[in-house]
């Protein structure tokens, strides 16, 4: 389809504003962490744009999020790499760059704020709605719109720089890695289940399982 017949698709045009009002609806409730906290301000816009994503895409999104043996187990080798990358670099990269181990603190204080058990039974729903926004709308939207290589690159840099009013840039910087990673997962794949386990996988194990400050 090509950018002139794109631009006159109603569905086109449609998903292109879902996407841009998700993008904007994520910026607000990262700007509302700070005073409300990361879980019910982001956790909340997550199962929100999730269930609302997956309203209106319908049959689409029920296609790309359908689990299959393969794809659950690409998934998850891919998000335990990540971890174990993630554990690998973390040492050097905080001891040359102290503000990452104040950031790192910053996530797993934000991270601990609900009770354990509050966080166990929320971690599955928001990232199935995270990724729903993010790989399967804003991630579509840009590679209809610019390309594969541009999209899947413009998605992942957006979703580092939505963190930004956090304050913790080290976060923003972990975001565009693992957006980079789970993008390149979901063009590979045509899914949006490996992206989801890994990204799922990747949080169990550094944030719960196996975290960096200790």
């Amino acid at each position: 389809m090509s950018e002139g017949v794109a631009a006159r698709d109603p569905r086109v045009r449609r998903d292109e504003a879902l996407a841009g009002a998700s993008v904007l609806v994520w910026l607000v409730a990262v700007a509302a962490a700070r005073p409300i906290g990361m879980w019910l301000a982001v956790g909340s816009a997550a199962l929100v744009l999730g269930a609302a994503a997956f309203a209106i895409e319908g049959p689409a999104m029920r296609a790309v999020a359908r689990p299959s043996g393969p794809l659950v187990l690409l998934g998850a080798g891919v998000g335990v790499a990540m971890a174990c990358a993630t554990h690998l670099l973390y040492p050097t990269i905080a001891r040359f760059a102290p503000f990452v181990a104040h950031d790192t603190a910053a996530l797993y204080a934000a991270f601990r704020g609900p009770s354990p058990a509050t966080a166990a039974l929320a971690v599955l729903p928001v990232i199935v709605g995270e990724e729903l926004v993010w790989r399967g709308v804003v991630h579509a939207a840009l590679v209809r719109r610019f390309g594969r290589v541009v999209g899947l690159g413009a998605c992942a840099l957006v979703y580092g720089l939505v963190l930004l009013p956090l304050g913790a840039p080290t976060l923003a910087l972990v975001a565009l890695a693992c957006g980079l990673a789970w993008g390149l997962l979901r063009e590979g794949s045509g899914s949006l289940v490996p992206p989801l386990v890994a990204h799922l996988v990747w949080n169990v194990v550094v944030l719960v399982a196996f975290p960096l400050e200790g």
